[in-house]
């Protein structure tokens, strides 16, 4: 077995193996049972405390919250 023959089995062998790879967690094996488990965590929906009190700020904002009392104090 000559050196070129083995280095060209082996990239053969390894973009077989990357486009196997690439089938399978793109879903396109299912027909054959081989789909991927998805990632789900359901539970971590259910521990959500209160998930509308949560609110994106833009740094160098000021909410109108946060606004207000500082507005207030600064009328009297």
């Amino acid at each position: 077995m000559n050196p070129s023959s083995f280095w060209r089995n082996a990239v053969v062998v390894l973009v077989l193996v990357n486009v196997l790879f690439a089938l399978w967690t793109g879903g396109y094996l299912g027909f054959l049972g081989l789909d991927p488990n998805p990632v789900r965590e359901p539970e971590r929906l259910d521990n959500q405390v209160a998930p509308e009190a949560v609110q994106i700020k833009v740094p160098g904002t000021v909410a109108p919250q946060e606004a207000a009392p500082a507005s207030a104090a600064a009328s009297q």
